[in-house]
């Protein structure tokens, strides 16, 4: 998952890739503040747990894109044969079963994706301090 902060120089997004999925992982990996450089302005801002935010990942939307895009043709091909085979019209649901499967696992891979997003921006390492 990729964390981003912004800059406080140029206000530039400054992007950080990580493996964590909450806040609390990612304090634990890097204690509560990391050390980010802009590419932009060259200057080193430290940042706090809180003030990241998650984005979606780029590489899980083209994993699932290619899943979808080569398991596609691919039930097609392996298809082909039960369907020549059987005039049938259940060869047409079968067909259409088949092809539910890419499109599930793109769904899948998204939903995921957005809920570690969501799940990460939500939470705050520190919640409110009352005072008793």
């Amino acid at each position: 998952m990729r964390v981003y902060g912004k800059c406080k120089n140029c206000s530039d997004e400054i992007g950080y890739s990580t493996n964590a999925y909450t806040r609390v992982e990612f304090a634990m990996q890097h204690w509560e503040s990391k050390k980010l450089n802009c590419k932009n302005c060259g200057t080193d801002s430290e940042f706090h747990v809180d003030e990241l935010l998650a984005k979606q990942s780029k590489v899980a939307q083209i994993a699932a894109g290619l899943i979808f895009l080569i398991g596609t043709p691919l039930v097609f091909f392996l298809v082909n044969p039960i369907f020549q085979e059987s005039h049938s019209h259940y060869a047409i649901y079968v067909i259409g079963g088949f092809l539910s499967v890419p499109l599930i696992a793109y769904a899948i891979i998204n939903k995921q994706d957005q809920t570690r997003v969501s799940d990460f921006n939500r939470r705050k390492l520190k919640g409110r301090i009352h005072n008793i």
